[in-house]
């Protein structure tokens, strides 16, 4: 385990600290409640809620949710009884909540370059994805892995890096740091998605199912992420032919979807099953039923693409109405955020639901206009190839 950074609080708070960085990183167990509910107790304890406020608002959560704004005040409230280091994670959190990524990463980047602060990495690393700043993730990761070296934790420092160097091409690098990673630590699931990433872009089925076929035991009992295993699992079976393999993990998996980014992971396979010729029956109905309740709007652009995909296979479903209804009338100030819901998000929505209406000229169209832009939508490449798959679609029913 790396350790998080120095943190001011009562014991049983830098206890709480620890044990949610255990569990986050493992990806088991609810390492937000654990820091909030830490922070709840303790007046000094501002990178408890921190963390939870970072997370609530990456998981899409609205900012005027009263549990991510009540987070959020501790935040403000004790930073200015605090330490430098604190403030100045406050202030990069400032910045998330206005929906300034891109400058969110650049802050905690500098709180990184500063002291070995695996806080600080992490939340830069993270809202890098969320925002589709592959270039801020590379640069924040490759200090990273260098300034740890040597340190407890370094492993999970290099499996984000193979993370980041994957997403621009450097796939040798990537799996060697990313094995490595795996070696210090098996359950470093973030490693093993890292190797899973390579194998999708490399086209490796054979490497992919020793990768996560071998394994599956371990990490499908990591429950926060093991959705996403899952689904890199079926895209590597789908592309070796086994159509039905694929359409069971979907089927098996289904029960177990309870966030909106789970929804995302079966959204888009049971879109791509469709587009490789599946017939998948009814099961739009039910992902559109979930999608209705939903709580997590119009606040993150990669789940509202998703959410386009299933309202665009069941447009006369009631929610469908109430969800564009609530995309149309979605508040803006001005920020980064709001800028890409504008420029990408909208556009792509409005592709996604001509294309269920028969558009496919336009669908290509929209999306050709978009061009790279649709990388911020964040999400990785894997992810977002949704797009170029169904724009091949579109083009050959056109």
């Amino acid at each position: 385990m790396p350790v998080p950074g120095p943190v001011r609080g009562e014991p049983a708070s830098v206890e709480a600290w620890r044990r949610g960085w255990e569990q986050y990183l493992h990806y088991r167990g609810d390492p937000v409640a654990v820091m909030s509910e830490a922070g709840a107790r303790d007046g000094s304890f501002v990178m408890g809620p921190v963390f939870a406020t970072v997370y609530r608002v990456l998981a899409g959560t609205p900012i005027s949710s009263p549990i991510l704004a009540s987070d959020a005040d501790r935040c403000r409230a004790r930073s200015g009884r605090s330490g430098r280091r604190e403030r100045d994670h406050v202030r990069a959190l400032e910045l998330l909540l206005d929906g300034e990524f891109t400058a969110a990463v650049r802050a905690w980047h500098q709180i990184a370059r500063g002291e070995l602060d695996f806080a600080a990495v992490r939340f830069a690393h993270d809202v890098s994805l969320h925002a589709g700043d592959v270039g801020g993730r590379l640069a924040a990761s490759s200090h990273a892995v260098e300034a740890w070296r040597g340190e407890p934790g370094w492993g999970f420092v290099a499996g984000q890096h193979a993370f980041a160097l994957e997403e621009v091409g450097r796939y040798d690098e990537a799996e060697d740091l990313g094995h490595q990673a795996l070696n210090l630590d098996p359950d470093d699931l973030w490693a093993r998605h890292a190797l899973a990433h390579v194998y999708e872009s490399t086209d490796d089925t054979p490497a992919a199912l020793e990768l996560l076929q071998g394994s599956a035991k371990r990490w499908s009992e990591q429950d926060l992420f093991a959705m996403h295993i899952w689904w890199h699992l079926a895209l590597r079976l789908l592309a070796s032919g086994d159509r039905a393999g694929a359409m069971a993990i979907f089927d098996e998996r289904q029960a177990h979807a309870k966030t909106a980014f789970q929804l995302c992971d079966q959204t888009s396979l049971l879109w791509r099953l469709e587009l490789a010729g599946c017939e998948v029956g009814g099961r739009w109905d039910e992902l559109a039923d979930r999608w209705d309740g939903v709580a997590e709007r119009h606040t993150c652009s990669f789940l509202d693409v998703h959410a386009a995909v299933a309202f665009a296979r069941r447009p006369s479903h009631p929610g469908a109405d109430r969800w564009y209804r609530g995309l149309a009338g979605r508040e803006a100030c001005g920020s980064e955020n709001d800028a890409t819901f504008d420029e990408v998000v909208n556009p792509l929505v409005d592709a996604f639901r001509t294309y269920g209406e028969g558009g496919y000229e336009r669908f290509v169209r929209l999306v050709d206009q978009l061009g790279s832009c649709t990388a911020r939508i964040g999400g990785s490449i894997a992810q977002r190839d949704l797009i170029s798959l169904t724009r091949q679609a579109a083009q050959a029913l056109a």
